[in-house]
This record gives C-alpha cells, structure tokens and sequence, in this order.
C-alpha cells in the first residue's frame, strides 16, 4: 500500500523501473496480432452502385388514385423491398448461371448449395436519404467479386425491367378488356332503352333518380363530419325515403328507365376515359420501361478489406501499449519490495544514510580503467569470478553490489562517491560533528545475498582513506566472505580463533602486508600507505554453534579491547532474520546498520527485521539503513548527483590527471 500520491515523475519512474515488462508485453500483443493478421486469408470486396427510380411506376402515370386498387398496382416502389429482392434466390441464381457456376441438368441439390456459397458472399443496404442500394460481394478472388457483383446487379436491373414491362402490359390488356367489356355493357343498355321507350317510358324518373344520387352524395359529405342523429342528417335521410317513395310510385317503366338512363352516363365516361389511355399504355409497353439504374460497377479491388493490417496494427501497437502500462503499474502495486528513499523512511521511520547505485560491467570498465575488470585488484576479479556472481559471468550486465575500487584514489567513480557520502553520514551520526573515536558499529541485512559483505568492507577502507584507524570485523562465520574479496589466503586465524582461546589477537589481525602478499597486485598496495589505517579480522576456524562464543564475555572484552585500539570498529554480521548471531551482538554495539537490496526484499523484511533490532537494543537502535543495488529509475533523487557527465573521464583534464596519478 502505498503511503504518498503518484505524480507525473513518479509514474515515468515507475516506467522505466518495469521497461523491460512493458516491452516484453508490448510485444507479445504486437507479435500476436500481427502474426494472426498476416495468417488470415485475405479477403476482397466489390461493390456496384445501384439507384431506383421511382418516377418510372406504370398505374401512376395511367390510373387516377381512386382507380388503381383495380390492378392491384401500388403507387410506388418501395426500396426495402428492392433492398431484399437483389439479394432474392432468383436474382443469384441468375447471376450464377451467366458466370457459369450452374449449368442446365444439374441436380437442385448442388444448385442449392451454390446459391448458398453465393449468398454468404453478398450483402445489401440502403444508402440513407437517397433512393441508392449498395451491393456488396467479398471473395477470396478480387476478381471474381468484382465479376459476381456486376452480375448480380446485372441480373437484378433484367430481372425488374421485365417485371416492369409485364405491369405495362398487363396495363395495357385490362384497358383493352375493360374497354370491350363496358362496350358490350353499352350496347346491352342502349337496346334496353329503346324497348322502355317504344312501351311509352318517357323518362320522368331520370330526374328523381338524379335527385336521389344527388341527395345520397351530399348525405356522405355530412356523415364525414356529422352523426346520424344530427338534424341535417336525419333531414337528408327522411328527404331520400320521401323522393325513393316518389320513385315507386311511378310506373315500373319509368322506374327502370331512370336507373338505366344514370348508369349509361357513368359507363360513358369510363369508357372515355379509359379510351384516352389506352394509346399511352401502348407507348409504355412498346418503351420497355426500365427504373434500374447502375450508377458504379464493380472494379477489381488492389487491397484485400480483411483484415486490415493497417487498423490491426494500429490496434496492436495500443493494446500492446496499454497492457504494458497496466501489467507495470499492476506489478508496481502488487510489489512489496521498496526502492525509493522517501518510501522507506516513511515505511519504518529510518534514515537511509547511504544510497548505492546499481554497477554493470560496463560501468566498472567506464570508470575503473582499461579491460573487462578495470583497474580492480586482482583479489576483487577473482572473487567476483569464483563468488556469487560466477552463475553470472556469461551475462554482460551484472545486477550487483560489484565492490568498486577504492585502492584507486584517482578513481572518479559514481560507487566511490557514493562510499564517501556515506562515510560522511556516518561521520555526523557517531561522531556528533567530530571525528569519531572509539566507536563500533554492527551491518547486517534482512536476508542473504543483500551485498552487506561488500558494502561492509567498502566502507572499512573509505573510513581508512578518511584517516581513522579502522578494524573490519567478520562476524559472518557461516558464510564468510571478507578474506576472499581482500584476496586473503585463508581465513583462519581469526575471530572464531580469538574467542575459542586459540589465538592472542594481534597475532592474527591482518595489514595491508597480509593484502599485499595475497592475491592483490603489490604495487597498488604499496602506493597506498593508509591502508596501514585499516586492520581485518577475518572468521576464523569453524565453529558448530558460533552464537555461544559471541555471548561469552571473551567476546565483550575484544569488542572493548578493539574500541580502545581504533577509531572504528565495523563488523559484518549474519542476516539478522536468518540467524541468531548478529541478535546477540547488537546490544554490544554502538550502532546498527541495515543493508537492504532496492527492488529485491519484500517491505515486510524489512519492517521484521527493524522489529528485531529494536525489540534488543531499544526502540530507535536502528541507526540508519543503507539502500543497496539502487536503479537509476527507481526514482531516488540522490542517484542523480553521481551523473557520469559530471563525474566522467571525459571530463577530467589531462593536466589533473597527471597530476593525480
């Protein structure tokens, strides 16, 4: 859980800390996408243009509104229904027949599933606010899409414009029967009327009936907007009984001649009318009246439409974006290590009186000299070799707590400098301002690996460089490592030694001539003559429970007998949360130094591991942490202070540097 708020400088830290998740996740999406992309089949479409005009609708030019429900015609073409029926079995099947893909005698059968692979293919829609329909066909062929697509609209505009000219024709054939019929009909009234006339019908009735036709229309113009009981109404009613009655009482000559004499009129004027049509319904049907109209064919298409690499790519390069950002900033939050300064001061209320920066290879032959190893002492290359980084040697950068070199006075390192701001923080802490005198401090670490060895005798030989009189104690007998990174030949005769009785303690504290004879290049050594402030007392024989000699009172009376002697005892010290060694130390001490691995050991270690030394020594006997392996982007300010520009060979002047070596 994180105590602070997240800025922009915190994220970009974030970023760069987790770099290598966000690329690695990043690619795993892109690489997935695009290999799928480039695996799919790639897949072409064509499409036509088609418009529909409306304005070509045979009963609407020829038949009056109220006169074309007869033909069972509709006033216009609806194109939602075109939509659906250029995509009808009959439209492809025809198209599929002028390609060639189904051939006469072939079983319906496999006709069906032609047109089924046909239609999968094709797709159809309105474009809206126009009377256009877009046809479109994919395939895996661009050409034959294109080929399908124009057939097909092909086929659609054949197929409606003889469905077209069938309406013409059919027009033009109920006009001519229509026609015929109404004649004969004519013909059948008027002989009917000169047999009323020759039996003495004069035509009396003819008005009554006009008058009852007239009376019955105005009585429906009423009831649109009236009801029966209205006075009007009822008056009409009650005046059409009367002229009916009327009507009645004529003779039954006169009656019927009424009748016959209106429906004569009405027939007259359709067959009038219908007379006027019928050339103009010859004209249209001789025309071949087509409304189909294809406004773009099909083109082959160059680029397939799926997929789309351009779009997947795009969409790959953001996924791959996006998961990395998230599995960073998830990683972050689920992360229980700490690598910032300020985050481990807040978390258990501890100074960090140290910050050690991260060391590759590449650094050390940056800043250390010529080769692989620089100018580091032989000793120091052939424990690095044969240590805990030789599962490690194949690699070119080492994650590492690499012990810098410190015999190099000139060395212009970003590591020895951070060495000297500890030394220097130390100095304030035990020395209150002053040089410090008689004191002994204890560094240990959370868990193994932590890098408390080398920043344990680091720190000796700065101390060392400072002009204290400095003892390098090591006090870690199950895992000793002092001897080797000082190229030592053994460790025995030592501190183990001392306690056991075995050994008086200056017979078996090493110098810088024990360094010299060892395994470290003599003449860095003898041009160093404070070394001759530095004194190691190295493990010693093996001892199966070492926590009992450090509990004895030989163990309190060296510790003393070392203060009187030097200005500063530094002792490393097993794990603290591994074993019991550096518990039973601690409150023989002036002061305890915690090692921690930036990024490495979890929050909760490291909050143990301040409980154990406080639950021994006292509530704020933890005198500060130093912050190990710290990553240029974990965000620790101080880090930015050792900038190789600033502290770089290049700019050095070849006058300084003469002078310095």
């Amino acid at each position: 859980m994180q105590l602070y708020e997240l800025n922009l400088r915190d994220y970009c830290n974030i970023f760069l800390k987790r770099k290598f998740l966000i690329i690695i996740s990043f690619l795993v999406v892109f690489l997935s996408i695009f290999t799928y992309t480039n695996l799919q089949t790639p897949v072409y479409s064509a499409s036509v243009l088609v418009k529909i005009d409306q304005s070509l609708n045979i009963p609407e030019m020829i038949f009056p509104s109220n006169m074309r429900y007869r033909m069972g015609g509709e006033a216009e073409t609806n194109l939602a229904d075109c939509t659906r029926q250029i995509i009808s079995r009959p439209v492809l099947e025809m198209a599929a027949k002028s390609l060639g893909l189904i051939k006469d005698g072939i079983p319906d059968s496999e006709k069906n599933e032609v047109i089924s692979a046909i239609s999968v293919k094709v797709t159809a829609a309105e474009i809206d606010k126009t009377s256009m329909i877009r046809l479109q066909v994919s395939s895996k062929d661009p050409q034959s899409a294109a080929d399908l697509a124009n057939k097909i609209a092909e086929a659609f505009k054949k197929m409606s414009r003889e469905q077209k000219n069938q309406q013409a024709y059919n027009v033009r054939a109920f006009i001519e029967k229509t026609l015929e019929d109404i004649s004969k009909k004519l013909r059948e009234q008027d002989e009917r009327l000169r047999d009323l006339t020759m039996r003495g019908a004069v035509g009396t009735g003819v008005n009554i009936v006009n008058q009852i036709y007239e009376l019955e229309k105005k009585r429906d113009d009423l009831m649109t907007r009236f009801t029966k009981r209205h006075p009007e109404v009822v008056q009409l009613d009650q005046q059409i009984v009367e002229t009916k009655g009327t009507l009645k009482s004529l003779p039954k000559e006169e009656f019927e001649y009424g009748i016959l004499k209106r429906d004569i009129t009405i027939d007259e004027a359709l067959y009038t009318n219908l007379k006027q049509k019928l050339p103009e319904a010859q004209i249209k049907e001789a025309e071949k009246v087509d409304n189909v109209l294809i406004i773009n064919p099909a083109i082959t298409p160059r680029a397939p439409s799926y997929p789309d690499k351009g779009k997947n790519y795009a969409a790959g390069i953001v996924l791959g974006l996006v998961l990395g950002v998230a599995m960073a900033l998830i990683t972050e939050n689920i992360d229980t290590s700490i690598g910032r300064v300020e985050d481990i001061e807040n978390f258990i209320k501890v100074s960090v009186l140290g910050v050690i920066p991260f060391c590759s290879r590449k650094d050390e032959s940056t800043h250390g000299g010529k080769g692989r190893w620089g100018k580091l002492p032989g000793a120091f290359i052939k424990y690095l070799k044969r240590g805990p980084f030789a599962k490690a040697k194949n690699r070119k950068d080492i994650k590492c707590e690499v012990l810098i070199s410190a015999l190099d006075q000139s060395s212009r390192s970003i590591f020895l400098e951070a060495f000297r701001i500890l030394s220097i923080n130390i100095q304030v802490l035990f020395g209150k301002g002053e040089k410090i005198r008689n004191k002994a401090i204890l560094i240990t670490s959370c868990n193994p690996e932590e890098g408390k060895s080398i920043v344990s005798c680091n720190l000796a030989m700065i101390m060392a460089q400072m002009g204290y009189r400095t003892l390098l104690i090591d006090a870690d007998s199950r895992r000793a490592n002092v001897h080797k990174i000082f190229g030592l030949k053994t460790k025995e005769g030592g501190l183990l030694d001392i306690l056991m009785g075995k050994a008086e303690f200056d017979s078996v504290i090493r110098t810088a001539t024990d360094i010299m004879l060892g395994e470290t290049d003599a003449g860095q050594v003898i041009d160093r003559p404070w070394l001759n402030n530095l004194n190691i007392l190295t493990a010693g024989a093996v001892f199966p429970n070492p926590a009992n000699l450090f509990n004895s009172e030989k163990m309190d009376e060296l510790l003393n007998h070392c203060r009187k002697r030097y200005d500063l005892v530094i002792m490393d010290t097993s794990p603290v949360l591994a074993v019991s060694e550096p518990s039973i130390l601690m409150p023989k001490v002036d002061g305890v130094l915690l090692v921690y691995k930036a990024g490495s050991t979890s929050r909760l270690a490291l909050r143990r591991a301040k409980i154990q030394v406080e639950s021994i020594k006292g509530p704020g006997s933890l005198s500060g942490i130093i912050l190990n392996n710290v990553m240029p982007e974990v965000g620790v300010d101080t880090y930015y202070y050792y900038n190789k520009r600033y502290y770089g060979e290049k700019e050095i002047p070849a006058e300084a540097k003469e002078k310095n070596v």
